[in-house]
């Protein structure tokens, strides 16, 4: 800690702006994560996203609650379709957590389905995703 007795008059005035500075509203860090890989809007399907994940065979759901019937699961290749996001339920994976849901679009005879954002790669514990609108 800098004190007058060792910086002089000059030094402590500077410690002291300096301190009031970091402490400022204006100057502080957000509380929440800054989203690293927010979903993107898919150009070849106007008004879907597309949202990496992380894992394989991830449960999608018929509604945005971790005890709704699987429907379906993610496809390879770490990427999802997405229309948009919604809270929902509360859902765990280890240490993580989300009451944030991806919602995806109804495909032919396959309807809208839902995955955790606990999946989606970036952010953190119940952030909504960056890059999405709410449904």
């Amino acid at each position: 800690m800098l004190t007058a007795a060792r910086t002089g008059t000059k030094g402590a005035a500077a410690a002291v702006l300096a301190a009031g500075l970091l402490l400022s509203p204006g100057f502080t860090s957000s509380a929440r994560a800054a989203d690293s890989a927010p979903c993107t809007p898919d150009r070849n399907y106007p008004g879907t996203f597309l949202c990496r994940i992380w894992g394989s065979n991830v449960n999608l759901r018929s509604a945005p609650d971790p005890h709704a019937p699987v429907s379906a699961t993610s496809p390879a290749g770490g990427v999802l379709r997405v229309q948009c996001q919604v809270r929902g339920g509360r859902a765990t994976y280890g240490d993580y957590w989300h009451t944030w849901w991806v919602k995806t679009p109804a495909v032919g005879m396959a309807k809208s389905a839902y995955m955790s954002e606990i999946f989606l790669v970036g952010g953190g514990n119940d952030e909504p995703d960056s890059g999405l609108p709410n449904c």
